[in-house]
Parts: structure tokens; sequence; C-alpha cells
């Protein structure tokens, strides 16, 4: 559910042409999940928990993997794993599609809260924790990714490693270990184990975290819901089970391979350019960081938080227990002989809701000019100014379910026999108002947003307990005793919206012997809908990235230590005498770390030449060589030389001059054997 234009500029909002369109694309999908789900079964309205129940499904399936997993032999474990047919290959499929859609889940999950404001304020931790758990999340797939060890946890591997490269954290460039000197050790593959297992431990503290504001907060959807998901999860995994790319091999180009789109999205651009890559994943992070600052409202326009009167707050707590935020806390009353306790506001958490409006018996408290005292005297002012009005059917909208307002509106115009209330949300009705409208028109039709899809968390399901379960404020039975009738339904189900008004008015329903037919037909056109959602999951978590390279590659990879000249002079008398005693040398010397010049040539032609200065602030550390250079098959003649730049220091000199057989899509490493320069196209 969005906040109506005129509504969102009240409240302190703006809306732009981009957030209209924006808010307009996500309307209309839900209509069209809508009228395939119906409203109280639409996954849209719950992304937040199916994100969790994805995730669960992904941690749970991740412990019976974790026990199968050999970091020894990371690829021919999870070999092993696909062709275990009753058990290893769906269940690793299934902990991979649960990943995967939980990505779609949290996209879809923040882009509602950005339409609807809910993002600055009471609600800024929520979103910064979860912007937190999304980093988690892409971390961990991205470890569990490389944990598999096949072309595609390579190139994700190596373009992480490339862009770690360039923050100033490391002693040497992460990237080193990737050159195919040699295979990879076995820590490496403990250490994203242990990031693998442990940031899923830590995403549930953020979790809870996450919620900390939120009353009652729900960690999973309805148990219909939950099921469904589930089912449909394994029933792919078992029919369409994850690609397994072949093995990882540092010294061949990764090529076109079948990499997860939901989470190696990144990878064409990291490729591309390193610094652009983490240049883009720093500006989204910030972007989403400040987005509770970038879209508060201004100070002057912010909506008030709601207030209590402690003159007539009878202390009976049902605010408190109705506030979907906990903003409501009972203090020492203003007349303890009469009621001890009181409600007071915390500012600091109230989102002005209006929701506690309509759990006061007293009408003590709420937001100004949106209490239940000013939501009476509108209706007040309803009857008076409607003739007849006991001939009449009153329809009661939310406001905050715009389209179907709107909807309703052009009915009333066009029907004397109606007219309508409106109110923000039904969680703000008030039980005294309803009874007073339900006693003075023919019939009254409340018409509240499906229950999870209200604006204000709680108002469809609370608006169900005081007007059908008799909860307080409401009297006992009274509105009972009403013709009043309670509806959850959308736009898109308007058809049910109809239904309900024509039995209210005492309309026989039009007879259809299609309905069950239909029944079923809707239940076989949403099961296939499921399906093509599930296959689109399967299909993004095998969509090939990159291209067959038709040229292969020269790299030069080494690592040079301790090559240094000494810089000496000798000392004069009056600096002799200018040191401590302990200090007295007649000789100073400084040790410079040295430059080199690197050149690399095929065939005569240069391919680089430049000057490799030793890495670190002081420039002390040890020298490393990594260049990728594109070369075409066949035998070529290679001459490498990497040459102090002072050659009278002494220093090492190395080089290289042979003959290397290239092939297409293989690279050839001319890396530092110990004494020299040698050549390889195969891991050792």
């Amino acid at each position: 559910m969005f906040l109506p234009d005129e509504l969102d500029a009240g409240r302190g909002g703006s809306v732009s042409r981009p957030a209209r369109a924006l808010t307009s694309a996500l309307e209309r999908a839900d209509r069209l999940f809508d009228r395939i789900y119906s409203s109280t079964f639409n996954p849209l309205y719950r992304t937040g928990t199916v994100a969790v129940l994805l995730l669960t499904i992904a941690l749970v399936t991740g412990v019976y993997l974790l026990f199968v997993y050999d970091i020894g032999r990371p690829y021919e474990s999870v070999l092993g794993i696909q062709r275990d047919v009753l058990l290893g290959r769906w269940v690793r499929a299934l902990h991979r599609y649960a990943s995967d859609a939980a990505v779609a889940a949290v996209a879809l999950h923040v882009l509602r809260l950005v339409v609807q404001r809910k993002t600055w304020g009471p609600r800024t931790l929520a979103w910064i924790t979860g912007v937190l758990l999304t980093g988690m999340m892409f971390l961990s797939a991205a470890t569990g990714f490389v944990l598999v060890w096949d072309r595609f946890g390579q190139a994700l591997a190596i373009a992480g490693a490339r862009m770690l490269r360039l923050l100033p954290l490391f002693p040497e460039p992460p990237d080193r270990a990737f050159v195919g000197a040699a295979p990879m050790p076995s820590q490496f593959f403990f250490m994203n184990l242990f990031l693998h297992v442990a940031v899923p431990l830590g995403m549930v503290c953020f979790l809870w975290l996450h919620t900390a504001r939120l009353a009652r907060a729900s960690w999973f959807p309805e148990r219909r819901v939950t099921l469904g998901i589930v089912v449909g999860l394994v029933a792919l995994a078992v029919v369409w089970p994850a690609p397994l790319p072949s093995a990882a091999d540092l010294l061949a180009l990764p090529g076109r391979v079948p990499a997860d789109l939901f989470y190696g999205f990144w990878l064409p651009v990291a490729e591309l350019s390193p610094l652009a890559a983490l240049g883009a994943i720093l500006g989204v992070t910030g972007v989403l960081v400040g987005v509770p600052w970038l879209l508060r409202p201004r100070r002057a326009a912010m909506p008030a938080p709601a207030f209590s009167d402690p003159d007539h707050c009878e202390g009976c707590e049902q605010c408190r227990n109705d506030c979907p935020y906990d903003a409501i806390e009972m203090v020492a009353g203003k007349h303890p002989d009469v009621h001890p306790l009181r409600a007071l506001v915390q500012p600091d958490l109230c989102t002005s809701c209006g929701i506690c409006a309509a759990s006061c018996a007293s009408l003590a408290i709420g937001p100004p000019g949106r209490t239940a005292r000013d939501q009476l005297a509108a209706a007040r002012r309803l009857v008076a100014a409607t003739a007849d009005a006991e001939r009449r059917t009153l329809l009661v909208a939310c406001r905050t379910n715009l389209a179907l307002a709107l909807r309703l509106e052009r009915m009333v115009a066009d029907d004397p026999g109606l007219a309508l209330f409106t109110v923000e949300c039904a969680g703000t009705l008030h039980p005294g108002t309803v009874s007073y409208v339900g006693s003075h028109f023919g019939a009254t039709l409340i018409i509240a947003c499906p229950p999870r899809n209200c604006i204000h968390r709680l108002g469809a399901s609370l608006a169900d307990a005081r007007i059908l379960e008799d909860r307080a404020p409401a009297v006992a039975g009274r509105i009972a005793r009403l013709p009043v009738q309670l509806l959850h339904a959308s736009v898109s189900e308007w058809d049910r919206v109809l239904t309900a008004l024509d039995a209210l008015r005492g309309k026989p329903a039009a007879a259809s012997s299609t309905r069950p037919a239909m029944s079923w037909r809707r239940r076989a056109f949403a099961a296939g809908f499921s399906a093509a959602l599930l296959g689109l999951v399967a299909v993004g978590s095998r969509w090939p990235l990159g291209t067959d390279a038709d040229h292969a590659v020269l790299r030069l990879g080494w690592r040079l230590a301790g090559q240094a000249r000494e810089r000496c002079r000798e000392l004069s008398p009056e600096e002799i005498a200018a040191r401590p005693v302990h200090m007295r040398q007649s000789r100073e010397c400084v040790s410079e770390a040295l430059a080199y010049d690197l050149t690399a040539a095929v065939d005569g032609q240069v391919l680089v030449r430049k000057r490799v200065r030793p890495p670190g602030m002081r420039g002390d550390r040890p020298l490393s060589v990594e260049e990728d250079l594109d070369v075409r098959p066949g035998a070529r003649a290679v001459t490498v030389r990497f040459i102090p730049e002072d050659p009278a220091s002494g220093a090492r000199v190395l080089a290289f001059d042979g003959t290397v057989q290239f092939e297409r899509g293989r690279v050839v490493l001319v890396t530092n054997d110990g004494e020299r320069l040698g050549a390889r196209s195969h891991t050792n």
C-alpha cells in the first residue's frame, strides 16, 4: 500500500515524477499478483518475512552441506554432492535457489519501503541494519561460491581480490594468490568456510536488531504462504538441479561461464575496471546508508507525533498494547488516586500512524488533528449533511488504499443510495465512530486494506479485532447488532466489493454455475505463474556471463623481496658531537628499496615497459609484479627483463628468453622459480 499524494504531502513528503513512476509500477505489480494469488496470499505484501524464510532455508540446507564439504578437495567434494541424486544434488540446489530468491525478495522489500517513505525517523535503525544485513548476505554468498571453486567461484575471487587491492589495507596485493604459481592452499578455503558460516550467524543478531523497534514483529510469512514457497523451491531443486561449471583453473581464462546473476551481476564491470566496480559498490552503499537523511522531509513539514492528554487518560494501557512500534509507555498518572497510570508517547519512536487514536475509550490520545474526537466530529458532520442517511449505505474506505478509494468515490457519485466516509487507515477507525455511523446509516461497509498490506503494519488486523471481535475500546455486542460489515480487499478484487455491497443492501448475488470451475482454473493459473517465477530464479542462477577467449595470455607474476641499496656518508665532527654518546659514529648509512624496470616483448614487439616501485607508504615492501598481456595463439618468442634502476647497486636481475607455445584460452605464467624466471602453463 502506498501513501496517496495529498496525504503524503500533508505529512511532510514530496512526490517527484520518478517517485510517481516507481509507485505506479509497484501498484501494477501488486494488482497483478492480487488477481493471481488474491490479496490474502500476495507474496509482494510480505517480502520481508519471505526473505527471512528463504535465508532460513539456505541456513538449514547449508548445515548438511557443511558436513559433506572437504576444504582439502573443494571442487571434488562438491562434485560428489552433485552426483548424489537422492539427497545431495537437490539439497545443494535448494540451498542455491533459496539464496537467489532472497535477493529478489530483499530488493522488492527495499523498493517498497522507499516508495512508502518508511526509511527515516523512528525507522532509521531498521533501515541501517537492513543495509548491513544485505551486505552480509552478499558477503556470505560470495564466500559460498568461492568454496565450490569452479570457474564462477574463481572469477568472483579474482575480481574481489583486485578490488581489495585498491584499498590500503593489505601489506601485499591480495590478488597475488591467484597468479597460478601454485594451487590454492587449504587455508584459503578454510577462511572462506569460516566466513560463510560466521556471517549468517551474525545476521541472526542483526535481524533481531532490525526488528527491535517493531511490536509483535513477524519473522516468517503465514503458514500456507510458507508451505507454498518451500514446496515450490523443493520441486524446482529436484526437477532442475543447480549448475556446476567446470573446476577452477588459475592458468585458464574463465571464458563464458554459467554465473549466478543474482550475486554476480557486477562481474562484467569488475573485469573491465576494478576501480569502477569498487566505486560503484561504495557509492551505492553510501547512498543506501544515507537514505534516511536523503528522503527525510524538512523539519517544519514532518508529521507531528501523537500526544496524550494527561487530564483525560485513564491508564487502560490499550494504546500501548496496540502501538505497532512500541512508542507508548505507561507512567504515573496525573491523578493517581483515580487513575494510577497514564500513557506517555515517546516522540522519537512515534511514526504518527494514528493507530492509538482508535484504542482509547476516553479519546485522549492521537496525532494532532487526527484523534478519535476529530474523527467522530467528521462523522457527525457527514450524518448532518446526508439526507435520508437511514436509507443509504455508507462506504468507509482507507485513504492509503488510494486506487480503491477513488473507485468507490466514483461509484458513490453515480449512486444516490450510497455515501462515502474516508479515514487514513482502518486501524485508525474508532469503534465509537463505527457505532455512530452504523446506527445512523441503513448499512455500513468498511473496506480495509489486505492484512499484510497495511501501511501502518497492524492497522488491518486491529480493525478486525475491534470491529469483529469486540477488542477494547469496543463495547461488547454493540457493533454486532448493527448492519456493519468489514471487508479486506484491494482494487483488483472489485468484484468482492460489489458482492459484499449487494449482500449488505439485500440484493441477491448473481448466480454463477461456473464459480467452482473458475476457482480451479485460477489455482491452476497461479501454479503455472509460480512455476514461471521459479523458472526465472533457476535461469538467473545459471545465466552465462563473459565470452570464450580467442586469444592466449602471457602472465607476469612474481614477488621479489630484499632488493635495496645502501647510501652512506661521512659525518662531520660537529654532527658527531651533536649526537648522544651511544650514537656517535663516523659514518651514517641509509637503506633504500630499489625500483625496477620491467620490459616484456613477444616476437620482438614490446607489450609492456614500466617502472615497478616498492609499495607501501615508506616504499619498503617487497616488489610485486602482476601483468596479464594478450597474445595470439601459437609458438612465440618471449623476452622478459626485470632490471634494477641502479645497475651498480648489485641487486638481482631477472630475465627470461625463450619460445613459448600459447594456446587459445590458456595462460602462460612467467614467474620467479628461485634464481631465474621460468614459464609454465599448468598449475603445480
